[in-house]
């Protein structure tokens, strides 16, 4: 496994001389908890980013290279430079910008940037989806939900969410849309060169409904019913219908379950910070404003106990209908 403590030389094997020049620098870059070693290389030809996660026996590599190859030749993710999937290395070039979520503090760039991303989601859910196969975020819930709601300080306000998976079942079932997706769209994952947004790390994706990546970026921003909504009819070229609304609630609901249950997933010990009651548990602008003053570290167990219980939150307590 390829850590951010990877000696240079180990590295240096995934940076062909050929394709990127002579590599002046390599350096760990602490984004992500997907457990991939992600680098800032600079290089005689440009500078660019190699990630290399672990391979294990079917673990859907291929598709997500297939994905990200498709998204980079529409100019939606960055250029793919170099590839050894048997090792599962990328190195792609590295977009000089923000993360999104950076660029959204100035007011007066909001529009213009909510816009590239709104409009760089369309583009990629309107890709060719041949040979790429289903990723249903439903499922992948279920399945974390019921592997951490047996573990010991699991949230009492959070141990029945089965009516709530069923709703979100049965609004999916009545909206049949399904896209090329990311699946994992937080602002982490979105970054702004200025011009445009880029859409990165992309592992999670496949065939999904695409509200699940607006829902997803709504989540994360914290953005108002109204404010997604006519994001995902601006992403429609339509306002949303009773379908629509209906989707859009039952996947804002489901990204919190799904982002809040891997949170907690990542700590061994629960009890670094409990939740009694729904009401005890942080909010994500508290999680936000930790991060900016310094008393909150993502990748604390403290720092992703306070996130997952955040988000699970968000999950547990979001409506499904008016």
């Amino acid at each position: 496994m390829i850590e951010g403590s990877a000696p240079r030389d180990e590295l240096l094997r995934f940076l062909p001389e050929g394709k990127v020049g002579v590599v002046q620098d390599i350096t760990p870059i602490s984004l992500g908890l997907s457990g991939a070693g992600v680098f800032a290389v600079t290089a005689a030809r440009g500078t660019f980013v190699l990630r290399v996660q672990p391979r294990q026996p079917n673990d859907g590599f291929a598709q997500q290279l297939r994905v990200q190859r498709r998204a980079a030749e529409a100019a939606i993710a960055p250029a793919l430079v170099h590839v050894e999937e048997a090792v599962g290395a990328v190195v792609s070039q590295r977009i000089a910008g923000m993360p999104v979520s950076a660029a959204l503090a100035n007011p007066d760039d909001r529009p213009r940037v909510l816009g590239s991303v709104i409009e760089q989601l369309r583009r990629l859910h309107a890709l060719d989806t041949t040979n790429i196969t289903p990723s249903d975020p439903l499922v992948y819930a279920r399945n974390v939900y019921e592997a951490q709601r047996a573990r010991p300080g699991f949230p009492a306000w959070a141990s029945d969410l089965e009516a709530s998976f069923a709703t979100i079942a049965r609004a999916l079932e009545a909206d049949p849309r399904r896209t090329l997706s990311h699946n994992d769209a937080n602002p982490g994952n979105v970054l702004w060169d200025g011009e445009r947004a880029w859409l990165v790390d992309w592992e999670a994706s496949g065939i999904g409904h695409p509200y699940y990546d607006l829902a997803t970026l709504a989540l994360f921003l914290r953005l108002d019913e109204q404010t997604a909504f006519s994001l995902a009819a601006a992403h429609d070229g339509a306002p949303l219908n009773d379908v629509s609304r209906a989707t859009f609630r039952a996947l804002f609901k489901l990204a919190g379950l799904v982002s809040g249950t891997v949170f907690l997933g990542l700590v061994n010990d629960s009890s670094v910070r409990s939740a009694p009651t729904l009401a005890d548990a942080p909010t994500l602008g508290q999680c936000y404003e930790g991060l900016r003053s310094g008393q909150l570290q993502l990748q604390s167990p403290h720092g992703q106990m306070s996130f997952g219980l955040a988000l699970l939150a968000i999950g547990v307590a979001a409506p499904l209908s008016d």
